[in-house]
């Protein structure tokens, strides 16, 4: 079962530090400025719709900076391609593209808005949202400096999904006033990364069954020649004698939060053949990183991670970590890993298949993404039929035979009451682009399905978009007075 972090996310601080690499990591600060960090308004009519968030989602908002494979530079992402560019050369037209690359005319899907997003984490994004303080760069970075977001902070991105207590919390500041509305809109597969330097990969991949994968995130199996990763391989030598060395977040991430939530799952001694006793996960779960020896009971929320692992903060971050650092592998997201050119490992699922986010050298592979998410259930909070908090369980292990065991759903939190100025023009828009971007209104060619998964991104299933579709339509439809999805 699935298990949800709710109390400290919102407490939670990210150092200036973190927020700084997070921001700049494999990414320009021109990129930056233009894609989401502008503190310009947006250009009339078009009115700013500003969130912030997962940076998981990052490539998918914000497209800037990453080595994909398609050549979209700040384009062909969700948001750039929904909305007016600010500057409007955002939305420039390609020419065809080929790669396997859609091939279209990218945006604006409608001239009423301009979307902007700052990936900074699940934590920060969301007490972003409650607090209507927007996350800003700190002071001393010549390239970043004064660029941040504009108030009020209209949506929020997080991995790590708000549980039933949090039906009733509303906004601190101003000028929203309405209750967390909360939706799916996107797949996505927690990858475990690594640098192929010094290594012999084998033509079909790198495979790690549950044993040897669980004891490389307990930190009990620690070399690239170890009996455990040769057996999943054939007896291959994937290396002579090379150290692993593991790198993990060591910011408040959703990433964190669906990674330990799997391994409390998968790397328990029932269910789980051939485990040892050191492989056994034992080291909490929650979106908040330390390190160090595992106290009987872990802090709440809290993964303690051995105090051999390296560190990064932010996905960017550990990518950068994991490319430049022989024998080193961690977990990112399919979207980073995709975006950084980085090989994955090959999973082995509760149903005993090897699973991968890969097919080929890089291209991406969504359908072990969707094969978990179809088999998962909608859990709806808030009474029926005008429910405001949705999220997808089952999906800590999921048995499809198809399925790759670590994946999960981004969520985005919205308001279902926007004052001020523009409340109206900014509920309306965040209806359109949920229309848009979860297929009612299809508008652009290419569609907002093909920008993900060209990005190594899961389409959710219709089922599960129709679901939300049909929350944000009814809930985000008004500007004073009470809800009309109260419970």
């Amino acid at each position: 079962m699935v298990l949800y972090r709710t109390s400290n996310k919102l407490t939670s601080s990210v150092s200036v530090l973190a927020i700084t690499i997070a921001l700049v990591a494999g990414q320009s600060a021109t990129q930056k400025s233009l894609a989401q960090f502008a503190t310009s308004p947006a250009i009339a009519p078009a009115v700013s719709v500003n969130g912030a968030g997962a940076s998981t989602l990052n490539t998918l908002f914000v497209g800037t900076g990453e080595t994909n494979p398609c050549p979209f530079g700040s384009k062909g992402s969700w948001l750039n391609v929904y909305g007016v560019g600010n500057p409007p050369s955002l939305n420039n037209d390609l020419a065809a593209i080929t790669n396997n690359c859609p091939v279209g005319t990218y945006g604006p899907a409608t001239t009423s808005s301009t979307f902007r997003y700052a990936p900074v984490g699940s934590g920060a994004g969301v007490t972003a949202f409650f607090t209507q303080t927007p996350p800003s760069v700190p002071a001393g970075t010549p390239a970043l400096n004064n660029l941040t977001i504009l108030p009020p902070v209209s949506f929020a991105g997080t991995d790590d999904p708000l549980a039933g207590t949090d039906i009733e919390r509303i906004a601190t500041g101003t000028p929203n006033s309405g209750k967390a509305i909360q939706v799916p809109v996107i797949g996505v597969g927690i990858a475990l990364a690594f640098n192929r330097t010094g290594l012999n990969v084998p033509a079909t991949g790198l495979k790690f069954s549950r044993p040897t994968y669980c004891a490389i995130l307990n930190g009990t199996l620690t070399n690239w020649n170890d009996a455990r990763i040769r057996t999943d391989n054939g007896g291959a030598v994937i290396s002579a004698n090379l150290p692993l060395k593991f790198v993990r977040r060591s910011d408040n991430s959703g990433s964190t939060f669906v990674l330990s939530t799997h391994l409390n799952t998968a790397c328990k001694t029932t269910g789980t053949p051939g485990l040892p006793t050191a492989a056994v996960w034992n080291r909490g779960v929650g979106s908040i990183s330390t390190s160090g020896t595992v106290p009987p009971t872990p802090p709440a929320n809290t993964v303690v991670w051995p105090t051999t692992f390296l560190s990064a903060s932010g996905g960017g971050g550990v990518a950068t970590t994991i490319s430049t650092t022989s024998g080193a592998i961690g977990y990112v997201d399919s979207a980073t890993r995709l975006a950084r050119s980085l090989p994955a490992a090959f999973l082995k699922n509760k149903s005993g298949a090897y699973v991968g986010l890969t097919s080929g050298t890089n291209t991406p592979v969504v359908t072990g993404i969707q094969a978990a998410l179809s088999a998962g259930t909608i859990v709806k909070y808030g009474t029926a039929p005008n429910n405001r908090l949705i999220r997808i369980d089952g999906l800590a292990d999921p048995t499809a035979a198809a399925a790759y065991p670590i994946s999960t759903a981004s969520y985005l939190l919205f308001y279902d009451v926007y004052g001020g100025t523009n409340g109206t023009a900014i509920s309306t828009n965040i209806r359109g682009f949920i229309n848009w971007a979860l297929g009612a209104t299809p508008t652009t060619n290419p569609t907002a399905d093909a920008i993900a998964t060209v990005r190594g991104y899961a389409p959710l299933p219709t089922t599960i978009k129709t679901v939300s579709t049909t929350v944000v339509n009814t809930c985000v439809n008004t500007t004073s007075g009470s809800s009309p999805c109260t419970p």
